[in-house]
């Protein structure tokens, strides 16, 4: 495989979360797609992972905590927090973009929780229908596409 271009990232904060790098040629096409899923991994391994593919942009999705509990509000902004140290850690550009910015290129029905969850999983599987993706990875697969498209439009 040739070497990449230019490589971005999706970063979907939260212990079921994930976290999406896209190798892409001199035209922007993707080449090749790795991801990362938090349940099955280490911090250590999110760092790795994030040191390997040194990206050139990472969007990492801006969320609140409102309507959690206590300890899951706790939980879910030590993970964004952690997300923001890896990036500024290994001196990687990032942007914060919330769930609606990134998810009306998508033209997402409207609907709520667990439904809207799988309108999530099916519009990332048609993009990338190689790969067997899961809940749990498939907003950071749409988050790093929205990050492919950002790069393309500035690259113009």
């Amino acid at each position: 495989m040739a070497e990449a271009w230019k490589t971005v990232a999706g970063w979907d904060p939260g212990a079921n979360g994930a976290v999406c790098a896209l190798l892409l040629d001199a035209k922007g096409h993707v080449q090749s797609v790795e991801s990362l899923r938090f349940s099955r991994s280490t911090d250590t391994d999110v760092i790795d992972f994030m040191r390997e593919f040194r990206p050139d942009l990472t969007v990492l999705e801006k969320v609140t905590s409102f309507g959690m509990g206590r300890g899951s509000a706790f939980k879910f902004g030590a993970s964004f927090g952690f997300a923001q140290g890896v990036m500024l850690s290994l001196g990687a550009r990032f942007e914060l973009v919330t769930p609606p910015k990134w998810q009306r290129a998508f033209s997402v029905p409207k609907s709520d929780g667990p439904q809207r969850k799988r309108e999530l999983k099916a519009i990332a599987q048609r993009l990338y229908p190689g790969r067997k993706l899961v809940l749990e990875d498939a907003d950071a697969h749409l988050i790093a596409e929205h990050a492919r498209r950002l790069l393309l439009q500035r690259s113009k």
